[in-house]
């Protein structure tokens, strides 16, 4: 890609994170993303402002590239990852969770992909086709939705793979890059509603308006595991939710 390319790209991508105390995740991400070229700005939507304390007691404000946003309230994962697409000031934004691992190849292959799709990348949302998921206690790893490598997901086949194994890790494990102004399908909703069934709440409105999900190959990432995920603290009421709702289109 030429350097002309690559810098007009940079000013549409924001990496914007949801967090609430994952310092200790953070400390590793945030400077890889502020170094890199691809990225134009990085946005932290922080429940509590704990994380962005750290970062202006270590000075990374100082960044031109870093926007820091505390929520007047805790909002909950739903809430606060919809602040992250309000408080992009790009047309594109990766929303990434605070405790997972994202490499510059990750950005890279999304603009070329974006290249590739022309117009049609504007009603297109990019995911990896490998994700990796790391047990942090095992170091064991699993790649459970390497099926879906390859695919571009749309109201027409949307159906058909909610009936195909390991479709609630690619669908609900989010990560996705995503075309900013999609954020006018998804409306402001209480936690209680949507907890742990955000990502696939988000992506089904999507679809529903007219988006499709292109599930990369050669986007990556690594999809931590770990005591303190949310998911996994909330695993009852999130399974409940997601058994009980109808997720067809």
């Amino acid at each position: 890609m030429s350097k002309g390319l690559t810098a007009l790209f940079t000013r549409m991508l924001t990496v914007a994170i949801p967090t609430m105390e994952r310092w200790s995740f953070l400390q590793d991400q945030v400077p890889k993303y502020l170094a890199d070229p691809n990225i134009g700005y990085v946005v932290i939507s922080d429940e509590n402002g704990k994380d962005i304390n750290v970062m202006c007691e270590l000075e990374m404000d100082s960044n031109v590239k870093l926007r820091l946003y505390q929520n007047n309230a805790v909002l909950g994962v739903y809430g606060n990852k919809r602040q992250c697409f309000l408080k992009a000031p790009s047309p594109w934004v990766a929303v990434l969770d605070s405790d997972n691992q994202f490499e510059p190849e990750f950005f890279e292959a999304f603009l070329k992909c974006k290249e590739r799709d022309g117009e049609a990348a504007n009603k297109t949302i990019y995911c990896a086709g490998e994700i990796i998921h790391l047990d942090l206690a095992t170091g064991a790893t699993e790649d459970k939705t390497k099926q879906f490598s390859g695919m571009r997901i749309s109201r027409e086949n949307w159906n058909k793979v909610l009936t195909t194994k390991g479709w609630n890790f690619l669908l609900n494990d989010g990560n996705c890059i995503w075309p900013r102004d999609v954020i006018k399908h998804f409306p402001d909703l209480p936690e209680e509603q949507i907890v742990g069934t955000d990502s696939i709440f988000f992506m089904r409105q999507a679809i529903q308006a007219g988006y499709t999900l292109s599930v990369e190959p050669t986007m990556r990432y690594v999809h931590t595991v770990h005591d303190g995920s949310h998911w996994l603290q909330n695993a009852t009421v999130s399974s409940r939710l997601m058994g009980m709702r109808i997720w067809t289109v």
